[in-house]
C-alpha cells in the first residue's frame, strides 16, 4: 500500500534489496505445507555500521511462530548485541552494541534442528517470504535489505470435494470435483481416473479424469424421468413415537440425489441436487467474510483468497471483508499500528481486483468491515460510549458501483455509531451484515440498529455461534445477554440469516477448523462458514438483491439444502394465515442427520431425527391464535457436527 493522504506508512519499511550486501538465505525453493522447514539467513558486513543499529528476521506469514526456547530459534554473531522481541511473532530483532565492522556477520537460524513441522497448512498460488530489515539508529523506516520467496506445496489427495448445482431445473447439469489434501489444498499432481456412483435418481457418467486435482464435466449429470407425486399433509404430519425410526417420503429419493467420488482410499461425496418445482432460483454458495494481508489483518493475499474459493472450494462468490481502519495483527510483520482508513488508492485496487477474478462463473464482491467498538468512541470523542458495545460489520458493494462506495471511518467523531453509519450509507446500493453480534467487544446494540437498511445477521462464524446467549453451539469466548440473534428476532427485527468465514488465512470455505492452524489467535477456532444465497443470476448486484431480501441461509461449511414453507411463504418472506400454520419442512445433510429442529420465537416447537441424511416433514403450529405473530425457522445437525441454520419465516394470524 501506498501512505494515505495525510502521508501516514501501512507499513514500517521501505524494499531497498542491495545485491552487493553479503545476505545468504539458506532456505528452499518450496516447502511442502506442514514440513520440517528451516531458514538460515546469515548477513556478513561489507563496511561499518554504528552501534545501535536493529537487524530485523522475518519468516514467512503462515509458519510456526518465532520461539526462542529450545534453540528452536536464535541469533549468532560475531560482535555483542541484544535479541529485541518484536510486536509480531514473525519477527524476531537484533541490536548491535558496538560498531558493526567489515567481516562482521550476524546470523539467525530458524529450526535449525529440523525438529519441528514449521512449514504452514495453506498452498498459495502467491509465493511466502522470509526477509531480513536494517534501520540505522537516525531512520524511523526499516529498509528491506534482502528477501527470499518461498513456494508452499500441497500434500497428496486425502479426500474429494465435489460440487453439483442444489437445483435441477430439468435440463443437464455440470459435475466439478476436486482432489483435496488433508489440510484442503488442492493436490495438483493428482492426475488419476476416479469412479463415480450416485443416487438410483439421477443419470451419471461413471467415471472422470482428474487434471492437476480438478475436473468440470459439462452437462452430464441429469434427474431421471419419472412420475413423482408428492406426499399429503397426513403422511408429512406423522410422527416417530417410541423408537421407530422416522419415515421416509417416496419423494426424497427421486427429487434428491447425491454423487459419491471414490479412488482406491480416497473418497467424496457430493452436495445434494434438488429438484423443486416451486423454486425458480439458483442457490449460490459463497463466504461473504474474508480479510487479506494486503488490506487488513489476514495472512494471504486477495488473489489467495479469490483463487481458493474460485478454484480450490468451488464457491460461486467471494467477498472481502478486511478491516476498513487495521493493518496490524500479532501475526503480520512490518506494520504501523495505525487507524486510518483505507485511501481511494487503496480502496480502488480492491475493487480492480475484484473485477479482475469476476466473471460468469464465480463473483468476486467488494466490500470492507466497519468495526464499531466502544475504545473507538472514545478515541473520537473523548466520552464514553453509552452502549454496552456499538457493531462490527461487513459492507458489500454491487461491483459496478463500487468505486464510489462510502467509505465510513469508524474511528472519526463522525463515523464511530451505527446511526452515522446508516447515514453515510443511506441510499447506496449494499447489503449490511452485523458480525458475532452475541460478543462483547465486537458485539451488535440492536436497539441502535436500523431494520429497514440492515436485512441479516452473520449468525455463524469461526469465532462461533451468535444464535443464543447462553449453552450455545460452538459458543463465542465471551458473550452478552442483549446481543443474540434471538434477543434480535424477539425484539421485533427481522433478520435473515448468513454463515461468514471471518478468514484469515485468505482461504474462505475451508474444510478445516481453524484452531488447528499455525499463527493466529486463538478466538477464530472454528470451521469457517459459508452463505447460501437464493438468486436469480450470479452477480454481485442480484447476490445483494437476494441478501436484502433475506433469500438466503447460514451452514457451518457444508452444502446442507433447507428448505422451510408456510403456505406460499420460503425462508426470509412474511405471510398471513387464517388459520393454524402448517410448516413443510425438507432437509438434505451431506451425510447422516443428527437432528432436524423446529424454532418459534427463540423456542424448540418439534424435532425430528431423521434416518438417514434427508428428512421432510409439516409441523401444525396450534397453538398459534388469532392476532398472534411469530417467526419460525429451522436448525439442522449433522452427525458430523455441523450445523445449518434457515432465516426465518415471520408469521401474521389474522
Amino acid at each position: 500500500m501506498e501512505p494515505n493522504e495525510d502521508g501516514i506508512e501501512y507499513y514500517d519499511y521501505r524494499e531497498r534489496v542491495n545485491e552487493a550486501l553479503d545476505i545468504d538465505f539458506e532456505v528452499n525453493d518450496e516447502y511442502l505445507v506442514d514440513s520440517k522447514a528451516s531458514i538460515r539467513i546469515k548477513f556478513t558486513s561489507k563496511k561499518e555500521y554504528p552501534r545501535r543499529t536493529l537487524f530485523r528476521f522475518i519468516i514467512p506469514y503462515g509458519w510456526e511462530p518465532i520461539n526462542l526456547k529450545n534453540d528452536f530459534c536464535s541469533i549468532l554473531a560475531s560482535i555483542n548485541g541484544k535479541i529485541k522481541i518484536t510486536h509480531s511473532s514473525l519477527m524476531l530483532g537484533y541490536i548491535i552494541l558496538e560498531p558493526m565492522k567489515h567481516g562482521d556477520y550476524i546470523q539467525f537460524n530458524y529450526n535449525g534442528t529440523k525438529s519441528v513441522n514449521t512449514a504452514g497448512e495453506m498452498a498459495y498460488i502467491d509465493k511466502v517470504y522470509c526477509a531480513l530489515d536494517m534501520k540505522l539508529p537516525k531512520e524511523k523506516l526499516f529498509s528491506r535489505i534482502g528477501f527470499k520467496k518461498i513456494s508452499m506445496i500441497s500434500g497428496k489427495a486425502n479426500s474429494f470435494l465435489v460440487k453439483i448445482p442444489m437445483l435441477y431445473h430439468e435440463k443437464p447439469v455440470d459435475i466439478e470435483i476436486v482432489a483435496l489434501d488433508k489440510y484442503g489444498n488442492r493436490d495438483n499432481n493428482f492426475n488419476e481416473v476416479v469412479d463415480i456412483i450416485g443416487d438410483e435418481c439421477l443419470d451419471y457418467p461413471n467415471t472422470a479424469k482428474l487434471e492437476k486435482g480438478y475436473v468440470k464435466i459439462k452437462q452430464k449429470l441429469k434427474f431421471k424421468k419419472i412420475n413423482i407425486q408428492s406426499s399429503n399433509i397426513t403422511t408429512l404430519r406423522q410422527y416417530n413415537t417410541g423408537y421407530t425410526q422416522f419415515p421416509v417420503v417416496p419423494e426424497l429419493n427421486l427429487t434428491i440425489g447425491k454423487l459419491y467420488v471414490s479412488y482406491e482410499h480416497i473418497s467424496g461425496a457430493s452436495n445434494p441436487i434438488v429438484w423443486d418445482e416451486e423454486i425458480e432460483n439458483d442457490v449460490y454458495w459463497g463466504d461473504t467474510h474474508i480479510h487479506t494481508r494486503e488490506f487488513s489483518d489476514g495472512i494471504g493475499t486477495g488473489r489467495d483468497a479469490f483463487h481458493y474459493a474460485k478454484n480450490v472450494v468451488l464457491h460461486d462468490f467471494a467477498a472481502l471483508g478486511d478491516h476498513l481502519n487495521q493493518r496490524n495483527n500479532e501475526f503480520m510483520e512490518g506494520r504501523t499500528n495505525i487507524s486510518y482508513p483505507y485511501n481511494k488508492n487503496v480502496w480502488s485496487s480492491l475493487v480492480n481486483l475484484c473485477k479482475d477474478w469476476s466473471n460468469e462463473d464465480f463473483v468476486a464482491i467488494p466490500g470492507y468491515e466497519w468495526s464499531g467498538r466502544n475504545y473507538c468512541v472514545t478515541l473520537a470523542t473523548k466520552k464514553q460510549s453509552p452502549y454496552e458495545s456499538i457493531s462490527d460489520k461487513v459492507i458489500l458493494f454491487p461491483i459496478e458501483i463500487a468505486e464510489k462506495a462510502p467509505l465510513v471511518d469508524y474511528y472519526s467523531e463522525n463515523g464511530c455509531f451505527q446511526h452515522q453509519l446508516y447515514k453515510a450509507l443511506k441510499g447506496v446500493e449494499c447489503a449490511i451484515i452485523s458480525h458475532t453480534p452475541v460478543s462483547y467487544v465486537m458485539g451488535t446494540s440492536w436497539t441502535e440498529v436500523d431494520n429497514e437498511i440492515e436485512k441479516v445477521v452473520e449468525i455463524y462464524s469461526t469465532h462461533g455461534s451468535s444464535e443464543i446467549f447462553s449453552g450455545n453451539y460452538r459458543p463465542l469466548v465471551n458473550n452478552k445477554k442483549k446481543g443474540s440473534v434471538i434477543w434480535a428476532l424477539n425484539n421485533g427485527l427481522k433478520l435473515g440469516f448468513i454463515g461468514g468465514g471471518d478468514d484469515h488465512y485468505s482461504h474462505p470455505g475451508r474444510p478445516v477448523r481453524q484452531y488447528k492452524m499455525k499463527n493466529i489467535v486463538p478466538i477464530l477456532r472454528y470451521r469457517p462458514g459459508i452463505a447460501a444465497i437464493f438468486s436469480d443470476k450470479l452477480s454481485s448486484k442480484n447476490l445483494i438483491q437476494s441478501i436484502n431480501q433475506r433469500k438466503c441461509y447460514a451452514t457451518t461449511g457444508e452444502r446442507i439444502w433447507m428448505k422451510i414453507k408456510i403456505e406460499s411463504a420460503l425462508m426470509g418472506e412474511e405471510v398471513e394465515v387464517s388459520k393454524p400454520p402448517i410448516i413443510i419442512i425438507t432437509v438434505c445433510g451431506t451425510t447422516k442427520l443428527e437432528s432436524v429442529e423446529l424454532i418459534k420465537n427463540g423456542d424448540l416447537i418439534a424435532i425430528r431425527v431423521p434416518s438417514s441424511d434427508r428428512i421432510k416433514f409439516a409441523f401444525e403450529d396450534k397453538s398459534l391464535k388469532n392476532g398472534d405473530t411469530a417467526y419460525y425457522y429451522i436448525r439442522t445437525t449433522q452427525f458430523d457436527g455441523e450445523r445449518g441454520w434457515s432465516s426465518p419465516i415471520w408469521v401474521n394470524y389474522v
